[in-house]
Formats: C-alpha cells, sequence, structure tokens
C-alpha cells in the first residue's frame, strides 16, 4: 500500500509541470510569483516531498524486483527472459507516455534502471547495500558539479576589494540547474508537435542519464537490501521503527533548513555547493523513514484509509498514467486549456484533487477486476499467457492490508 501513498506524492510533484512553464516551476519558495500561501505551499512540497516520492516508488519498484527473482529462483525457472520482457514492456509504456503525454515519465527510466539492476541482483546483499550508497552519493556529487564550477570560476575572477561594484540581490537558489527537479526533467513545457515532445523527452531521459538517474539506481538497489533483510516484515518492527526515526529525523532536519530563504541557511559560495550535494543524501534518508514508519503504522492500525491506499497500491502504475491523463486533460490546450492560469499552491489543489479521482477510479475498477489494466496487459506479456480480470466474488470489505506486495 505504500505504493499508493507514493503516487498523492508524485501527483502533487508533478502538477506543476503540466500547470505552468517550467522556468516558474523551478523557482525557489520565496521567488514565486504569488502570495505567502504560495511559497509556504512550495517550501513544504520541497521539503517534504521533493525527490522523496519518487524515491519512494523506485525503492518499491526495487523491492518488486528482488521479490520477483526470489519467486522465479524457488519455482526453479529462468530469470532473464521473464525479467527481459517485464523491462520491456515497461520501457514501451513508458515511451508512449513519455512521447503523448509528459515530457518526464519515469517508467522509461525505472526500464533501464532495472536493466543496469539485473545483473547485480543475484549478488551479496552487501555489495548491494554499498553500491546503492555509493550511488545515492554519487548523485550528490553530480548535484553538487554545476554549483562547485560557479564558485570555483567566481574565486578566480573575483574582483578586487578596492574596486566598488554594485551588489546584486541575493538569488533564492533552493532549485538550482543542476539540482534534481520537482518533476522529473528540465525541459520546456512545449507539446505542439511530435517534433517538439521528442526533444522534451530526450532532454529529460539526457537529464536522467547526467544525474537522477543514478539515484533512482541507488534506490533500487537499496530496495532489494529491504527484501533480503526482510525490513517490511512484522518480526523487525522494533528495529524497523528505530531506524525510520533516526533517518527521518535526520533527513527532514537537513531538507526543512535546505529551503529556508538564503539569508537564514546560507546559500552563497560553498554552502551552495555543500546544500546541493546533502540534498539528494538526505531525501533518500528520509525516503527510507516514510517507508519505515507508513509500514508501522498499518501494522498498529492508525494510518487512516490504509484499505484504499492499499488498493491503489496494487494498480500503481495504471493509477500513475491515469494522473497524467487527467492532468493532461486539465491543462492542455486541447482540454480545459488552465495552462499557466493557476497560481503553486492552487495547481497543488488539483494534484490532489485528481489524486482522489485516481483513487475512487480504482476503488471502483477493484469491485469486478482482480488487477489494473496497466498490470494486467504487462502480466500477459510476461508470462505470455493471458491471466484471469474479471472478479468472481466482490472484495471483502474491511478487509486487511497486504503490506507483502507493498
Amino acid at each position: 500500500m505504500i505504493r499508493g501513498v507514493a503516487l498523492l506524492g508524485i501527483v502533487i510533484e508533478n502538477v506543476r509541470f503540466f500547470a505552468m512553464s517550467t522556468s516558474r516551476a523551478m523557482r525557489g519558495p520565496w521567488t514565486l510569483e504569488g502570495g505567502l500561501h504560495d511559497s509556504i505551499v512550495a517550501y513544504l512540497d520541497l521539503a517534504f516531498g521533493h525527490f522523496k516520492f519518487l524515491g519512494l516508488f523506485t525503492m518499491l519498484f526495487g523491492f518488486g524486483l528482488a521479490t520477483q527473482r526470489a519467486r522465479l529462483v524457488r519455482a526453479g525457472l529462468g530469470t532473464t527472459s521473464f525479467e527481459l520482457r517485464r523491462i520491456a514492456w515497461l520501457a514501451g509504456m513508458g515511451l508512449l507516455h513519455g512521447l503523448g503525454l509528459f515530457f518526464g515519465d519515469v517508467l522509461f527510466v525505472f526500464a533501464g534502471v532495472a536493466l543496469l539492476a539485473m545483473p547485480i541482483l543475484g549478488r551479496s546483499t552487501r555489495l548491494r547495500l554499498g553500491l546503492g550508497l555509493g550511488l545515492v552519493v554519487l548523485s550528490g556529487l553530480l548535484a553538487a558539479r554545476g554549483p562547485l564550477q560557479s564558485w570555483l570560476d567566481q574565486s578566480r575572477t573575483a574582483t578586487p576589494a578596492v574596486v566598488m561594484t554594485e551588489p546584486s540581490p541575493p538569488q533564492d537558489p533552493a532549485i538550482t540547474p543542476t539540482d534534481a527537479v520537482r518533476g522529473e526533467a528540465v525541459v520546456p513545457m512545449d507539446t505542439d508537435g511530435f517534433d517538439a515532445r521528442f526533444e522534451d523527452w530526450k532532454s529529460s531521459i539526457g537529464y536522467g542519464v547526467r544525474f537522477y538517474g543514478w539515484y533512482l539506481l541507488g534506490l533500487v538497489l537499496i530496495g532489494t537490501v529491504l527484501h533480503d533483510l526482510g525490513f517490511f516484515e512484522t518480526r523487525h518492527a522494533v528495529r524497523r521503527m528505530q531506524v525510520s526515526a533516526a533517518c527521518l529525523i535526520a533527513g527532514l532536519a537537513l531538507e526543512l533548513a535546505r529551503f529556508l530563504p538564503v539569508p537564514w541557511r546560507g546559500g552563497d559560495g560553498f554552502a551552495l555547493v555543500a546544500w546541493s550535494f546533502l540534498h539528494p543524501v538526505s531525501a533518500a534518508t528520509v525516503v527510507l523513514g516514510y517507508a519505515g514508519l507508513i509500514t508501522t503504522l498499518v501494522e498498529r492500525r492508525r494510518f487512516p484509509i490504509a484499505t484504499a491506499f492499499g488498493t491503489l497500491g496494487r494498480m500503481s502504475l495504471s493509477g500513475y498514467l491515469l494522473e497524467s491523463i487527467l492532468l493532461a486533460v486539465i491543462f492542455r490546450a486541447w482540454g480545459l486549456g488552465w495552462y499557466d492560469t493557476l497560481g503553486n499552491a492552487a495547481a497543488v489543489g488539483v494534484g490532489i484533487s485528481v489524486f482522489g479521482v485516481v483513487m475512487a477510479a480504482g476503488l471502483l475498477w477493484n469491485r469486478w477486476f482482480l488487477l489494473g489494466p496497466f498490470e494486467w496487459c504487462w502480466r500477459w506479456f510476461t508470462y505470455l499467457q493471458r491471466p484471469p480480470i474479471r472478479r468472481l466474488d466482490p472484495p471483502a470489505d474491511g478487509g486487511s492490508i497486504d503490506l507483502t506486495s507493498r
């Protein structure tokens, strides 16, 4: 059911890239156009959501890869052809999604990440953990490259102190050109014609190769490690909560400080380099904390509407695509045409409303069908035989939450 929660965060991240130009969506929370409420919503989104819910979705994707590999091995079946078919279907759907609806599609990136992870899945847990953590740190180094180069250039060309210069107003570098964007790509939202959409998508994929793809690959490997360690099992509840609490305290403290106004946190010179490096690392820490916290709350029956989130989580990829379809209908010219008409807070409100519609559609679909439409086609292509989809009996209300499926 954690995937269902991740979908809520992802639509909040993606909605602004449907609702407004990328240059406007990329602005830091304290330089946004609009009122104080827009800035506060943007700050909370960046601190609690930026790269966290996408990371949560990614880490669970890795958990699923390890789960599927373990099932195949136990059954004595070959893994390579099976996994390649899964990856091929994911890549194909991601390509259609990226070229047709949203340039920041992650399904195609997930396919590439899964392909890179395949040879490592059979390696030791310790090796995968080391590689996963190392890739997260590498993503921080890649994020800090641009600010570091700018800082070094400024140091080499610094004006002597005896020369009076006109000070420029401080900028808010909460989102820098080399930083991980709030969605998945740093490209303009130009969708007029296939050529433009292809260029946007190509730029998005290039950005993934240069930066955030390595962050995602690291989280996929960490997800496979969590599978091996039984992180989500009830017998590890106490240790899981201890780890989650430590991750949330450390990670959120850094993230809350990182997106404060520049005069409060420092954003000039080497400070910007440090914040750019720390952001992917602290975001990954929060991802682990979120996963453990949500699992513990569900186990203790303290998570609101957990059953609904669990239902949506089992058809999360269908939900992800439906979110993009609804956002496109709302903001594209061929739909309602609301593009560039809303402020940041209003756009987030639209995203939350879209999630509500997606959840309602998922619950309704679940009354008659066993799998989401995307998941059903994906399974058919992977297993080379059509799986059942119609329910013979309606699902029982108030049933237990399946934490193992994630």
